[in-house]
């Protein structure tokens, strides 16, 4: 539900706060004082394409806010995805600043959004309905929309996507497989070159790291020589060597140790000991200076092997473990393309079964519709014999998509779905289109937003402006009985120039157009029960209206009151 709407600097408003309540709200005054600026803005606050016309002349930007409750599973989702969060209190903010110079700053609970992400939600919030959208009506191409929103068939569209893509997938996979005979043996003439160099490589991984520490050594591997060569010298040659020194003093500590007692024979051990320690560490200095005797051809043979490996990860993905898999992948394609005709066969069975899934789903998408489209027909029959239109019959006509006799799967289904009507007794159907007058097209519309059935996930805010085009009388009140009943379990936002429906609402504004200065300025203002009683009379009669007419006023909005309790 939206609760408070800040709007500033958009168009005549200069800047305006509308606390919208529950049930409700309805939105008048004069022709041209700003009422469809209000819905304008609201429209900008859900992400819909602006004009940087919008802005008040003068100023560097626009800004509109709002404040949602409750907003639903579906809006939180979106913030997630988009790194937002609700409110902790489960509230959710939007805010809208339009600049001169053409940008957009978004944010969802302070948190910045991109114009699709808040077109996203905007979508999940609130529905707005006015004389453009009752026009949508005339365009068949939306009916089949209306009606899965009635039929609730948003888990069957799901499932027939799901199925649809993997039809679309294997087709996808078809004609790559039946490309062309010159096509096929170009890409197998370079599928072979590939595989040839991959081979002839023989690449393994964490070759190239060995390779590089080898470098490295061998770059190295004069100082690391020369230190070698310097440890070798300490420790001297054989008949010399620390060892030989060590073991001989070894030898001389044990003749005394039986006399000076156990630590000499202890200091005896440790010397021995050492000597092996010390011999040992000689024969692996002298090994490590035998490893360390690289030729030029060591030398070139790893730097060639280096610059192949390099030309190979520049050509297969970087790595060599991405060229090993670019190999595994090639092989595959190419066995694919030398038994194309294998693969090819294989794809049609794959394409006949899945052919045989996605028609089952479009069909059982097609029979939930056929069940919805008697019940809506009959919904909306109601609704329109409510509606002063006695005599009116509304009908849903679902055709297959086809070719030539053959389906055609589409990204809704396989249905085609046009509204027809039959608006006065005794006339035959005809296209919507060529059928209803602007104020029948409006209860037609009203009449399929209160027909029921709608998804759980619809906005939690409607909004109506000025769908009483072309009614009055018993017909505009009962528009307003409808709007009431609507607004039972949905916000209801409406702008109007008729004094039924002003009258119905739990909640009134009062739109009006003044001067501040040298400039225009729009305000919005909620009327108490006497600001009502004026303006339901300035409706009625227009400016200078008598005391009579205000009585009137007053009577017509304490029986609307009682009319809507009884309905409620």
């Amino acid at each position: 539900m939206l609760g408070l709407l800040h709007i500033e600097n958009i168009a005549v408003i200069q800047k305006t706060d509308v606390d919208f309540r529950e049930g409700f709200n309805v939105l008048t005054g004069e022709t041209g004082a700003g009422k469809s600026i209000i819905i304008d803005s609201i429209g900008a606050l859900l992400g819909e394409r602006t004009s940087r016309d919008l802005i008040r002349s003068g100023e560097r930007f626009a800004a509109v806010s709002g404040w949602f409750t409750a907003p639903g599973e579906k809006a939180e989702k979106i913030l997630a995805e988009a790194g937002a969060e609700l409110s902790p209190d489960g509230t959710l903010s939007l805010e809208r600043r339009l600049y001169a110079d053409g940008r957009n700053v978004c944010r969802a609970n302070g948190s910045p959004i991109s114009l699709a992400t808040l077109k996203e939600l905007g979508a999940c919030l609130v529905s707005i309905h006015g004389q453009h959208d009752s026009r949508v009506l005339l365009d068949p191409a939306v009916h089949i929309g209306i009606l899965d929103g009635f039929a609730a068939n948003t888990d069957l569209k799901s499932a027939y996507s799901a199925e649809l893509a993997k039809l679309k997938d294997i087709r996808k996979r078809q004609k790559a497989v039946l490309s062309d005979a010159g096509e096929r043996e170009r890409r197998a003439s370079i599928l072979e070159f590939q595989i040839n160099e991959l081979e002839s490589a023989a690449l393994m991984p964490g070759e190239l790291e060995e390779l590089e520490k080898s470098r490295k050594l061998m770059r190295d591997s004069e100082k690391l020589a020369s230190a070698l060569k310097c440890a070798a010298g300490e420790l001297g040659d054989e008949e010399n060597s620390v060892s030989e020194r060590l073991a001989s003093a070894a030898g001389f500590v044990r003749t005394v140790g039986d006399a000076l007692g156990e630590e000499m024979a202890a200091a005896a051990a440790a010397l021995e000991e050492a000597a092996l320690t010390v011999r040992d560490c000689a024969e692996r200095v002298d090994i490590a200076l035998e490893n360390l005797n690289f030729s030029e051809r060591d030398i070139d043979r790893i730097e060639d092997r280096l610059a192949a490996l390099s030309s190979i990860r520049k050509k297969y993905g970087g790595s060599i473990e991405s060229a090993i898999e670019y190999l595994d992948r090639a092989k595959d394609e190419l066995a694919s393309l030398e038994n194309y005709e294998d693969a090819a066969k294989a794809l049609e069975e794959e394409y006949r079964t899945q052919y045989e899934i996605t028609l089952a789903a479009a069909k059982n998408l097609s029979a939930n519709r056929a069940s919805a489209a008697k019940k809506l027909e009959a919904a909306v029959c109601g609704e329109l014999e409510y509606l002063c239109m006695a005599g009116a019959k509304f009908r849903v006509q679902l055709d297959p998509r086809q070719r030539d006799g053959r389906v055609i799967f589409g990204n809704d289904g396989i249905d085609v779905a046009e509204f027809f009507l039959a608006a006065n007794r005794g006339e035959g159907f005809r296209p919507l289109a060529r059928s209803a007058s602007g104020g029948e097209l409006s209860r037609v519309m009203l009449a399929l937003c209160t027909a029921g059935g709608s998804e759980d996930n619809s906005p939690g805010t409607l909004i109506f402006d000025e769908i009483d085009t072309g009614i009055s009388g018993i017909a505009a009140s009962r528009v307003a009985d409808r709007l009431a009943r609507l607004s039972r379990d949905t916000q209801v936002l409406c702008v109007t120039h008729l004094s039924q429906l002003a009258a119905s609402a739990s909640a009134h504004f009062l739109i009006r157009k003044g001067a501040v200065g040298d400039r225009t300025v729009t305000e919005v203002t909620e009327l108490d029960r006497e600001g009502r009683i004026s303006e339901i009379a300035r409706i009625n009669a227009g400016e200078g209206f008598s005391e009579a007419i205000r009585a009137a006023a007053a009577e017509q909005l304490a029986s609307a009151a009682r009319r809507t309790e009884e309905l409620l």
